[in-house]
């Protein structure tokens, strides 16, 4: 106990010290088959805290590509062990899949601006001793940004404008991103020229949403329910990605598993799921799992929430990439192949842990 003791403790202040300019700890599988950076794709991120791995498992054999983005935000910590979990246990069989579990490196590396009370470094243990799961901020470290908020928000290719500033900041905001523009637009700009090099033919963007059964009052009064995005998966309003999305949401129905179905919104710019789809050939979605940190909660439990644990939210994940996976076969034949991944109920009897090296 006492070694174990001493172990955690220098691994937290090895966080701690490393949090200026954080090095995610991933420790890939015998399916990596090469490693990465995304600044490989756009030079303008070499050398700063929003350049981060990128990692490729390819079978060898024909077929399509496949990309799976987690830590977009980096307060959806379920996204980022997904792919974590994916990098570390997946084998691809067929086709290829790239995987950038941190899209956002620079918002993980400082502690979550909404909850003060989530601790940054969040430990576990699994079959290799102690590590940790980060919880990080959901926007760009304004030290990383460079640039101060500007006082509204306006989305560079459109009119489209937020109130909020701070949404410069806000990755999944950005796209399709600006070559010579901030870091947060040349961090989405990056990725958009990754999809376009490796020629992508389709892409999930994972994140997570306030869990349902809360409600809240507005500022007026008004009284409304929490969870609204929660197991949502929305589709580029593309007849193709509309089709796989109908057979992704029927394949997990079937695991008794909740989900909904939803197309971008045309009028609200800069997300993920329209504006790579629009600006690329690549078809893509977006997921939600339920994360307690995002409910009112004063002080949420974001790994062992009776109602919303974390195994379950990767497990929800996984569940929908491999439904995601089985929709696109079925529209353009075996393309992509994985094996060697826990599916939703080995994950709820075991702990996502025991997935984890």
């Amino acid at each position: 106990m006492k070694k174990l003791l001493i172990i955690s403790a220098v691994l937290i202040l090895s966080a701690l010290t490393m949090a200026a300019f954080f090095q995610p700890d991933v420790r890939p599988g015998k399916g990596v088959t090469g490693i990465g950076w995304l600044s490989d794709y756009h030079e303008g991120l070499k050398d700063t805290n929003l350049d981060t791995p990128i990692y490729y498992m390819d079978s060898g054999l024909d077929g399509a590509t496949f990309l799976l983005m987690g830590g977009t935000h980096s307060n959806e910590i379920a996204s980022m062990m997904t792919a974590t979990m994916f990098i570390e246990k997946g084998i691809v069989t067929k086709g290829r899949v790239i995987v950038i579990p941190y899209s956002n490196k620079s918002g993980v590396s400082v502690e979550d601006t909404r909850n003060p009370n989530i601790e940054h470094f969040l430990p576990i243990e699994t079959k290799s001793g102690p590590r940790f799961v980060v919880y990080g901020d959901r926007r760009t470290d304004p030290e990383d940004q460079m640039y101060p908020d500007p006082e509204i928000f306006k989305h560079y290719q459109s009119d489209f404008t937020l109130d909020n500033g701070a949404e410069a900041r806000n990755l999944n905001r950005q796209y399709p991103g600006v070559a010579d523009g901030n870091p947060t637009q040349q961090l989405a700009y990056a990725i958009v020229q990754l999809i376009k090099n490796e020629e992508v033919n389709f892409n999930l963007d994972m994140h997570e949403s306030d869990p349902p059964g809360f409600v809240y009052q507005d500022s007026i009064g008004n009284e409304y329910a929490s969870g609204r995005l929660a197991y949502m998966l929305v589709c580029n309003p593309n007849d193709t990605a509309l089709e796989i999305g109908a057979i992704a949401s029927m394949e997990v129905e079937m695991y008794d598993l909740p989900i909904k179905l939803d197309q971008s919104n045309p009028a609200f710019r800069g997300l993920s799921h329209l504006e790579i789809g629009n600006y690329t050939d690549s078809l893509s979605f977006l997921s939600e799992s339920p994360n307690p940190g995002m409910s009112k909660q004063e002080f949420p439990d974001v790994l062992y929430d009776e109602d919303f644990p974390l195994k379950h939210r990767i497990g929800w994940n996984l569940t929908v990439i491999s439904s995601l996976i089985d929709g696109y076969n079925m529209m353009f034949g075996d393309s992509i192949g994985i094996d060697n991944l826990p599916d939703y109920y080995e994950i709820m009897e075991n702990g996502f842990e025991e997935y984890l090296n």
